[in-house]
């Protein structure tokens, strides 16, 4: 599920904080006014238009899932971040440690102005911290001290070894900002004009704390078709362009007038099941399939990952093995794939009793990559006499209906960026047993004594070492042993420039403009 709760964990509970004032609202508007992009961007190299998916990309007024990948990364800062070899690298934080197993002490930036003028300290810190809606904060952090103006440290409830990760994923806020001011931030670059539907536009600040970029002027523009955003692409209206793969993908690939920048990323496409022996959604008298390993076994084994790689993925695939990619902490480098192989999957299933297959429902989010694989998966176990009857919704009646309320038989999903680069977060999620604080995205209510004892246990050991182990075999145990789910491909990220644009993204998708170069 691409679904993001990540950088907009930073939304306030303050509704003030969440929706811009009117003033600020007509100041942005008067600013822009109609203006047309083209009219407007000059010759020289320090002007970019990135043509985005959908106009809640640009959103001007409120952090939203949508923005959290385009607009936010480029006006705020965190206190740490990752690199493109999902390495913790310095932010607004410069150095941390650890003088015990439940204190975390981060040594801050100094120098650091927030687009109002304001000086960054361990006072914004703290603010932002305490005022997020986000239950991890509340569940593992006991208090938080400001040692002096440029060192914080978080006291936890017990040792918690994620907390790098968590402060990751959190923007820090200006304790002093006003709803009037906008969206003030550290980050390289401020809001000076919006309008709404069409674009937003961002300019350098110039006492950022960082390097100068050669881009001064960025405007993220909302060019819904694909057909015009190629077209704009093409014709030099925009730089950059949003690209979902479809069927044009191998033309937009040979044309010369078009770079096709792929980089790996951190989407994943799974299958997962309903494991409910009884009470189950769809088969509450008890005869629930995929309650029974053997058949999920018989899935996995029937499934054909290279033709869902080669069809509908364009080659631009892996396949994956488990639920994390191979750069995230946790990955068990011994958990393989099952191989295909019908004539297994057949023996299983008869095993199992279903010698001549069952009907079964699947539910799956009506897009791209995942219509086309759902198709050609339908197909596939069609082989070993499984009927799919398939269920296609739209990503928010699908959240609502497998996340939320878990009335699922089975289901396929991607997700991706909204995870982090530590693996435990997808531990609790997926693999955890379902409760108050784990198990969120455990649809088909999966539970093991063992997993959840070492999920427990990871989640509190301070060791790299150790944890790392215990995490993998917790995996092992869900995946190799359970089977789970069945992890599919993890498929490439796809940006689309003009030529003369020099664009080296990151994994974690985040649409970062200030390592941006023309040649």
């Amino acid at each position: 599920m691409n679904s993001t709760y990540r950088k907009n964990m930073n939304s306030n509970k303050n509704s003030s904080k969440k929706i811009i004032s009117a003033v600020f609202l007509i100041s942005l508007i008067y600013l822009s006014g109609c203006i047309n992009i083209t009219e407007i961007k000059p010759l020289t190299k320090d002007t970019l238009v990135w043509g985005v998916l959908r106009p809640e990309q640009i959103d001007a007024l409120n952090i939203t899932i949508e923005n959290s990948w385009s607009l936010i990364p480029n006006i705020y800062d965190s206190l740490l971040e990752i690199d493109n070899k999902f390495r913790t690298i310095p932010a607004l934080a410069v150095s941390w440690s650890t003088p015990d197993i439940q204190t975390w002490r981060f040594n801050l930036r100094h120098g650091v102005k927030f687009h109002n003028g304001e000086d960054f300290t361990a006072k914004d810190v703290k603010f932002t911290l305490e005022d997020i809606s986000n239950s991890y904060y509340y569940d593992t952090i006991d208090n938080i001290t400001i040692v002096d103006d440029y060192t914080i440290q978080f006291r936890t409830h017990t040792p918690s070894p994620a907390i790098p990760s968590f402060v990751y994923d959190c923007i820090i806020l200006c304790k002093n900002a006003t709803p009037e001011q906008g969206f003030i931030g550290t980050g390289p670059y401020h809001i000076v004009a919006f309008d709404p539907g069409n674009y937003t536009k961002l300019e350098w600040f110039e006492d950022y704390w960082g390097e100068t970029p050669q881009v001064k002027t960025v405007y993220f523009k909302a060019i819904e078709n694909t057909t015009a955003r190629l077209d704009a692409l093409l014709s030099g209206e925009i730089d950059i362009a949003q690209y979902t793969i479809d069927e044009r993908y191998q033309a937009i690939s040979q044309n010369p007038n078009i770079t096709v920048v792929l980089y790996p990323s951190l989407n994943r496409f799974i299958v997962g099941f309903d494991m409910r022996k009884n009470e189950s959604y769809a088969f509450p008298d008890g005869a629930n399939p995929t309650a029974d390993v053997r058949v999920r076994k018989a899935i996995y084994q029937a499934i054909n990952v290279t033709q869902l790689i080669n069809g509908p993925c364009n080659g631009l695939a892996e396949p994956l093995s488990q639920l994390i990619a191979p750069a995230i902490f946790g990955y068990n480098p011994k958990i393989a794939r099952l191989p295909y192989n019908l004539t297994e999957s057949k023996r299983l299933l008869a095993e199992a009793g279903y010698a001549h297959g069952f009907n079964i429902s699947v539910d799956n989010i009506e897009k791209g990559v995942n219509i086309q694989s759902s198709c050609l998966i339908v197909q596939q176990l069609s082989k070993v006499g499984i009927n799919v009857t398939l269920t296609n919704l739209s990503f928010l009646d699908f959240d609502q209906k497998v996340m939320v309320n878990r009335n699922t038989s089975m289901y396929l999903v991607g997700y991706g960026g909204s995870m982090t680069v530590d693996g435990g977060t997808e531990y609790n999620y997926f693999i955890q047993s379902v409760s108050e604080n784990t198990g969120s995205l455990n649809s088909g209510y999966y539970s093991n004594p063992e997993v959840d004892r070492l999920g427990i246990e990871s989640s509190q050991e301070m060791s790299p070492v150790a944890r790392l182990k215990l995490l993998q075999e917790g995996f092992r145990i869900a995946l190799v042993d359970d089977i789970a789910y069945v992890p599919l491909f993890n498929w490439d990220n796809i940006i689309l420039t003009a030529n003369n644009v020099n664009f080296s993204p990151y994994a974690d998708q985040y649409m970062i403009v200030k390592d941006i170069t023309f040649t």
